[in-house]
């Protein structure tokens, strides 16, 4: 029974990620994709390039961190 369920669910799945795409171009998508990725990046080094530098703080050692609830 729990297979059924299983190839249905997938089923539909699959089914609607296709009725997606139909009504949303991937290429519009890909694009989103692309910005998400390229447009911060492409902030980071224009910080760099102006003589601002972005830097993570280091993480605080696991014995400092308190435990107790």
């Amino acid at each position: 029974m729990i297979r059924l369920l299983l190839a249905f669910s997938g089923v539909l799945f699959c089914g609607s990620i296709g009725a997606f795409f139909l009504f949303v171009p991937p290429l519009l998508i890909a694009t989103a994709c692309i910005a998400l990725v390229a447009l911060p990046l492409a902030v980071l080094v224009l910080l760099d390039c102006y003589g601002i530098h972005v830097e993570l703080q280091p993480a605080p050692p696991s014995h400092d961190i308190d435990r107790t609830d």
